[in-house]
């Protein structure tokens, strides 16, 4: 183990350890599924768990769905922003990519109440993140009139040359687009800063975000045949690079593929065989089998890392699923779903689940 492993992540793997200690455990969630309002499921967590610290200063009696849920991605935000300190150099660089994960789906917030003709100062409440490592500036966004304004307020960031070329698009398509050129940046991005990372930590990150980009690629070309009916060409202007089985070439002829059901007997035999191989619920569940997948790498990862990268980007990830149950939790109790429904829309296997 190179010593230069051992300072950079001696600190930070200890801060990590402690906090992961800390995430729920199997007997939360069974609890969690037992309550009948998310009034009930914040009171539990702020007098039971770690989230108390976020949620102690909270009116939790008059508390909305919709505010509980940025409350938690606020907290994701806030794990990211204490991780940063702990890096430097091209390391550092890779969670500020991270960061624009979150300034991302703010910018889609604006662009879809644009689109609809709504003002943007109606976001103020909902915006996610404009901490300190933001690189935009949310006043302008908030007093943009249109899209061409809101393009315009992005001048001097990366998102401005993204978003440019889209600003005059039909309105039906506008929204669309931008949002999967957004999401495609940010995965080249990403790719990009992994290159620059040491030897063993560059093999780790480029294995997890090339399954990744694998399995959203999947979903895309499965989705853009079945509901959207995109030709070849568009379906190939929108996967990302990167993937960790399916290369270029492979995606390329997939999307060549004649309809969804031709992808299906393609792919039903290979690594990604499971996200197609229930035909009753493929649409239903594929968002929430590519989410489950992941959360088992990231689980097998953090419990072999070692003095490298794996446990920060492990720990976040789990984090954020952590994150998205309760809010499925939440939703499940909304549209009144008994205990064992529920359980099928986490990402985390709780006993009795079997989709």
């Amino acid at each position: 183990m190179k010593m230069v492993g051992v300072r950079r992540f001696a600190a930070v793997n200890t801060k990590i350890k402690a906090l992961k200690g800390k995430m729920l455990s199997n007997q939360d969630y069974i609890e969690m599924l037992s309550k009948k309002s998310v009034k009930d499921v914040a009171y539990y967590l702020k007098s039971n768990t770690s989230y108390r610290r976020i949620l102690d200063s909270k009116d939790i009696d008059d508390i909305h769905r919709s505010e509980f849920e940025l409350i938690l991605k606020k907290n994701i935000v806030l794990q990211y922003e204490k991780l940063l300190h702990y890096f430097t150099g091209e390391y550092r660089k890779l969670f500020r990519i991270l960061f624009m994960r979150y300034e991302i789906e703010d910018l889609k917030l604006f662009i879809r109440a644009l689109a609809r003709g709504e003002n943007p100062k109606v976001l103020d409440d909902l915006v996610l993140y404009s901490g300190i490592y933001s690189t935009v500036n949310y006043k302008l966004l908030e007093d943009a009139k249109d899209i061409e304004t809101f393009v315009r307020s992005l001048k001097g960031t990366i998102y401005y040359n993204i978003l440019g070329p889209y600003e005059k698009e039909d309105s039906r398509k506008l929204t669309f687009y931008m949002e999967m050129v957004l999401d495609r940046n940010y995965f080249k991005a990403l790719y990009e800063q992994i290159l620059k990372l040491e030897k063993h930590d560059k093999k780790i990150l480029k294995e997890l975000l090339g399954k990744n980009i694998d399995l959203l690629n999947l979903e895309w070309i499965y989705r853009g045949l079945k509901f959207y009916r995109l030709s070849p060409e568009e379906l190939i202007n929108y996967t990302l690079i990167g993937g960790y089985y399916l290369k270029y070439d492979d995606v390329k002829n997939l999307c060549y593929t004649k309809d969804e059901n031709q992808l299906i007997l393609r792919m039903i035999n290979s690594k990604y065989g499971f996200l197609f191989d229930n035909k009753d619920t493929l649409d239903l569940f594929m968002e929430r089998r590519i989410e489950r997948y992941l959360y088992f790498q990231f689980l097998s990862y953090y419990k072999i890392g070692k003095m490298d990268i794996t446990q920060s980007i492990a720990y976040i990830h789990l984090l954020e699923y952590e994150m998205r149950d309760i809010i499925s939790i939440t939703e499940a109790i909304r549209y009144d779903l008994d205990k064992e429904e529920a359980k099928k829309y986490l990402i985390r296997r709780i006993e009795g689940s079997d989709s």
